[in-house]
């Protein structure tokens, strides 16, 4: 039960974070909204589940094992864009547009990372959580490694 408890505080500290770093209009769906209706289908089908007479501590792992592999993907499909847009578009907008780019991508890998911490947690599986603490001390490094090796490579062309 403690567990529990200190995942859904750090799940509600992970989302006032983010609502409170969003600007205005960003969210699709308004979180004081979308968190209770969340809960409310969660507990809903624990007890569907409890009343085709499965267990209430499996139909709660199933639930939450459910809820976790739907955060991961969610989380997932961001980092995979991210990825995508930092290889793929090119210096048309000028020359500095990769440092953009590879900001964001490091915003959303972090984000991601947190998502990997929280889902770990979740679902109890703490080689997940480990991993995910990995990725989210290793990112900034990696963010200016990549900005470093953009830089004195274009200096390198320029000189040319």
């Amino acid at each position: 039960m403690q567990i529990e408890i200190s995942v859904i505080i750090y799940m509600l500290a992970v989302f006032g974070f983010v609502a409170w770093n969003i600007k205005k209009g960003s969210f699709v769906f308004d979180p004081s909204k979308l968190i209770p209706i969340l809960i409310f289908i969660a507990v809903l089908s624990v007890a569907i589940l409890a009343s085709m007479g499965i267990g209430l501590g499996i139909a709660t792992t199933t639930i939450m094992k459910i809820g976790a592999a739907g955060i991961l993907f969610s989380g997932t499909l961001p980092m995979v864009a991210a990825g995508i847009g930092l290889l793929r578009f090119g210096d048309e907008y000028g020359v500095n547009i990769f440092y953009a780019r590879n900001h964001i991508g490091g915003i959303v890998d972090c984000v991601s990372s947190l998502v990997m911490i929280f889902v770990g947690l979740l679902i109890v599986r703490l080689d997940l959580a480990a991993v995910g603490f990995f990725f989210f001390m290793l990112l900034p490094f990696t963010s200016n490694a990549l900005a470093n090796s953009y830089y004195y490579t274009y200096q390198g062309r320029a000189n040319k």
